[in-house]
């Protein structure tokens, strides 16, 4: 049948996951350079090769700016002028030997803009356009004269591992791991770590590390001030399940950690929105939620290709939608696994909607989607196990290391659909989460409550990791 065909590649293409455009796979990309760029180099420069060594999820590679974009894969040879971005959950790790390495996280761009040698000097050069780049040099014998640079910023590299951070709307950041960089921001310099030294990092705008180490042991008086009455009530529930509450400057957004998913029998009542999705999970693992919305008239986006008019990720300004969609907090997990929801407070669109479920790292471990609308379910459709397209108010499913799991759903509900698309055979809904989704000793700590005194009050705001 044409509806459950479309419907197969929409589940399939993984709706919530990019905005990148799929390109043919190319083995390699030619390192001859521009006679443009060749001429801007010194007499008896040798340009440098650079080498695809990792990649991972969706990340794209052009020569140059008039080029067109091709998927990337290892074992690629580039040259300067290569550009490359990623999508979300996705890096890339470039070498140029003998010496260096970089790695561009999810959600940037980098050109490499300078890779030559000229007798025992090298100069490399990466232009970020946005994102986080992180930067390793040897130093093995030769001298380097290396940058990162960003639109507001530039990081000077003398053989250390660095890394460079640069999002809008959040400040830029610097962080040095082994010795000593040079950090500029607007027009002023900054030394950032010490030769043979530990890690140590400098905020944008400030006089460097000692003044960034300063700021991350205090709370932002602005923050706790910014958070709505619904969250600061979620919050409060997670922290009632034992869970820790920190924040990520550097996404933006409430972090929670350690704490516990609601089970079946919380989840209807601890809702707080007219359209709820819902993503929970049980093992030591962090997962992240995402969500598309193609908007108009269920029926007809059914039939036809997903159109994204709306994303939803927890963090990096892409917790809020246009029409009222939001994210509170990004989970990142626990022994007890962990939960993270979008809501929308008032009018929400209507249309499809794909809900999914990204593997950032951990161990393998049961998760489970629920949707609602005005407090009643909504039927979800996905493959299950066998590969039937099938239909359920609560999808439970496993995932692993570079697995993705996705459903969609109308909304407002279709009663369309019902003599379409069969129920689950595992159960309409199916098996959620409930005490006994845990082992002993793991039901255990997720029946643990904090004291009253660890409150979503943080003590720190130290940065956690980006996904």
């Amino acid at each position: 049948m044409r509806s459950l065909k479309l419907a197969s590649n929409l589940v399939l293409g993984l709706i919530c996951t990019t905005s990148l455009i799929a390109a043919p796979v190319r083995a390699a990309v030619s390192t001859t350079r521009p006679s443009a760029e060749a001429a801007s180099q010194p007499v008896g420069a040798v340009s440098m090769h650079i080498y695809v060594v990792e990649v991972k999820g969706l990340v794209q590679v052009r020569q140059a700016e008039d080029q067109p974009w091709f998927v990337a894969s290892t074992n690629m040879v580039l040259s300067e002028g290569a550009e490359l971005r990623t999508g979300p959950h996705s890096s890339v790790t470039c070498v140029i030997p003998p010496d260096q390495t970089f790695t561009l996280d999810r959600l940037g761009t980098v050109r490499v803009a300078d890779a030559f040698r000229t007798g025992n000097k090298v100069k490399t050069d990466l232009l970020m356009k946005y994102g986080r780049t992180h930067y390793e040099i040897q130093s093995a014998g030769l001298e380097h004269e290396a940058s990162i640079t960003s639109p507001s910023s530039t990081l000077a590299v003398r053989g250390t591992t660095v890394s460079l951070y640069d999002q809008p709307p959040f400040v830029p950041l610097a962080i040095s791991y082994t010795g000593r960089a040079k950090f500029t921001y607007n027009h002023n310099t900054v030394s950032v770590g010490t030769k043979h030294g530990s890690l140590a990092k400098a905020l944008a705008g400030t006089d460097g590390a000692a003044e960034t180490a300063v700021d991350e042991t205090v709370v932002d008086p602005r923050y706790a001030a910014s958070l709505t009455a619904t969250d600061s009530a979620l919050l409060a529930t997670e922290v009632a399940r034992g869970a820790v509450i920190s924040y990520n400057p550097i996404s933006g957004i409430p972090v929670v950690s350690g704490g516990r998913p609601a089970y079946d029998s919380e989840l209807p009542q601890s809702l707080p929105g007219t359209l709820d999705l819902v993503l929970r999970w049980t093992g030591d693992a962090d997962l992240a939620l995402e969500v598309g919305v193609d908007i108009g008239n269920p029926q007809v986006v059914f039939l036809s290709q997903f159109t994204k008019s709306e994303f939803l990720y927890p963090g990096n300004g892409e917790q809020n939608s246009p029409s009222g969609g939001h994210i509170p907090y990004d989970d990142i997990g626990g022994p007890t696994g962990g939960e993270e929801l979008a809501y929308w407070l008032g009018p929400h669109p209507s249309g499809l909607y794909g809900i999914g479920a990204q593997f950032i790292s951990g161990v393998p471990t049961s998760y489970t989607f629920n949707i609602y609308e005005y407090g009643q379910p909504v039927e979800m459709f996905y493959f299950d196990s066998n590969g039937d397209f099938v239909k359920s108010t609560q999808m439970t499913s496993t995932l692993s290391a570079g697995e993705f799991g996705s459903a969609i759903a109308a909304v407002p509900d279709q009663s369309f659909f019902d003599g379409i698309v069969p129920n689950d055979p595992a159960g309409n809904p199916n098996p959620g989460i409930n005490p006994s989704s845990f082992g002993p000793m793991v039901r255990e700590l997720s029946m643990a409550k904090r004291l009253p005194s660890q409150n979503i009050a943080m003590a720190s705001v130290a940065p956690q990791r980006v996904k």
